[in-house]
């Protein structure tokens, strides 16, 4: 049965799935973004053992390789902070138009409901008139 909410429902659950593939891909950035984290920090620590004889060059070299790695962890851990603010956004969007869907469908259901209730009245009342037709079409004929 139709409603008038019909065309509603429809376009608010397009705006639910879409919520939902870019809460999605929200989640694949941040778990990309921890695991880049890992991989900086993981790399950093590999650089954090300074030698034990070489040159001058070589030190200074190793240890602007630190500063560089220090500064790729930061840039990460910024990356992850941003997408966890990301991921807050989507889910609160998602939840935003999870509860217009229902709305909508609690709407369009209570909307058929009256309409059910509307054509069981009618129909009511035409089986009376066909009763009543009937009881006095057997009173003439008798």
């Amino acid at each position: 049965m139709k409603s008038k909410y019909n065309s509603v429902v429809k376009v608010k659950k397009q705006q639910l799935d879409k919520a939902e593939s870019n809460l999605n891909q929200a989640k694949q950035r941040q778990l990309e973004n921890e695991r880049l984290l890992e991989l900086s920090r993981k790399e950093c620590e590999n650089l954090s053992v300074l030698p034990k004889s070489g040159s001058v060059n070589e030190l200074r070299s190793n240890l602007s390789m630190r500063q560089i790695s220090r500064e790729a962890i930061s840039r990460a851990k910024e990356r992850v902070e941003l997408s966890k603010k990301e991921m807050m956004h989507y889910q609160f969007l998602y939840k935003k138009a999870h509860l217009d869907y229902e709305k909508m469908k609690v709407l369009e259901a209570e909307e058929i409901k009256q309409k059910k209730k509307e054509l069981a009245k009618i129909e009511e009342k035409f089986l009376d008139e066909i009763a009543i037709s009937r009881f006095f079409k057997k009173d003439k004929n008798d």
